[in-house]
């Protein structure tokens, strides 16, 4: 059995879902411009906008406490960063900084640990458990001291040989 071209390229078609979060609501002319900017990723379209509860410290807000938090899901076809969807939309809406965040689903989460795991400081480890084993002979000491004399020598004789 043998497959058409045609149906390696429509099997291998990925896409890459998005999610847009604000603090206001978009009204339905800023989602049609966002429509529209989002055709240049070959994008399906925004999906029906979504409200959390009213949170007194929205995760992806800190700086707006009491804020209900709107979201609105899309995918693209074409592979581009959370990050420049975002400028480009905050820069054709005019918001200001830190009321739209966009985030692919295939991009990490910034400096967030998994849920469960404790993380701590490697400063505030004392032991330096996690550091190299150095041993102390290797750098510091009589014993050092006497065998990079011993390496002066070698090197000062051999200069005296070349000079000869």
């Amino acid at each position: 059995m043998n497959k058409l071209f045609s149906q390696y390229l429509n099997e291998s078609k990925k896409s890459w879902k998005f999610c847009i979060k604000t603090v206001h609501d978009l009204t339905d002319e800023q989602c049609d411009r966002i429509e529209k900017h989002l055709g240049k990723y070959d994008s399906k379209g925004l999906g029906a906008a979504k409200k959390t509860i009213l949170q007194s410290a929205p995760r992806d807000f800190p700086n707006h406490k009491g804020y209900e938090v709107f979201t609105h899901d899309f995918e693209t076809n074409i592979v581009a960063s959370g990050w420049q969807i975002q400028n480009d939309i905050r820069n054709m809406l005019g918001l200001t900084d830190g009321v739209l965040k966009v985030k692919g689903e295939h991009e990490p989460d910034e400096m967030i640990p998994p849920m469960g795991e404790r993380v701590e400081s490697v400063l505030a480890d004392g032991e330096y458990k996690d550091a190299e084993k150095v041993k102390a002979s290797d750098h510091y000491g009589d014993e050092y001291n006497s065998s990079f004399i011993k390496e002066l020598m070698k090197v000062k004789k051999q200069k005296e040989k070349g000079d000869e």
